[in-house]
């Protein structure tokens, strides 16, 4: 059966949606993001692009989560709710969507690049005011299916399988269709060109992973940030 992979651009990062016959899967449900301006979780855009999708809590059959990063799941809570589905994830991120605090997310801030490093630390006690603001904006959650390495996600309408890939986050998931794409999360990025995340709590973790993946038949990228690209623009 005919799968189709529908991008969602929130402006900075993307949710993905799937549909197989008439069924869809939502990857990643957007959220907020660190510099905006003004806090903004993005849910009325991500709204509109459903509705536009043909997306309703008829024919929406799950929400798989890439990884606990607020910017990809502050709004899950909610759209469980309103399209009356389930939330799935990795255990390894549970920390990142229950009852997340500071200390864990500002160990995302951790960089291989001498100069982000360097910033990092000039810009450290910034970023800690924003995500204490951002953290009482969050709408914490418990997952209602935990996915491990192997699962499919045949029963929810998509022939798909769960592939795990910590790194940028402990329980960070990809998600690979029969018909070779890639919903990858933050392990890769596409904002200038395809590569890998600047930044993960586990930098040898991430390389393993990307090996691992290397080796798979993956047509096409999706990634968290910027444009869906081929496989070999990235090798």
């Amino acid at each position: 059966m005919n799968q189709e992979i529908i991008s969602i651009n929130l402006g900075a990062v993307n949710c993905y949606l799937a549909k197989q016959g008439n069924s869809f899967i939502l990857f990643d449900t957007g959220g907020y993001i660190t510099f905006d301006k003004e806090i903004n979780n993005r849910l009325e855009m991500l709204e509109k692009e459903l509705d536009k999708a043909g997306c309703n809590s008829q024919n929406l059959r799950l929400i798989v989560l890439t990884h606990g990063d607020y910017d990809h799941s502050a709004n899950a809570a909610y759209i469980k709710e309103k399209y009356k589905t389930k939330i799935a994830m990795h255990k390894g991120d549970l920390n990142l969507v229950q009852k997340p605090i500071l200390e864990d997310v500002m160990k995302s801030f951790c960089f291989r690049s001498l100069f982000l490093k360097v910033l990092f630390r000039i810009m450290k006690k910034k970023l800690e005011r924003i995500n204490i603001k951002i953290l009482g904006n969050f709408r914490g959650f418990k997952p209602d299916i935990l996915l491990n390495d192997g699962d499919t996600l045949n029963q929810y309408g998509l022939d798909a399988k769960i592939i795990h890939i910590p790194g940028h986050t402990p329980g960070s998931i990809a998600i690979l269709t029969e018909n070779g794409q890639l919903i990858a999360g933050d392990t890769f990025t596409n904002t200038k060109r395809p590569k890998v995340a600047p930044n993960a709590l586990d930098f040898h973790a991430m390389d393993k992973s990307i090996e691992l993946l290397c080796k798979l038949d993956i047509k096409t990228i999706y990634p968290g940030h910027g444009n869906p690209f081929k496989m070999n623009e990235y090798k």
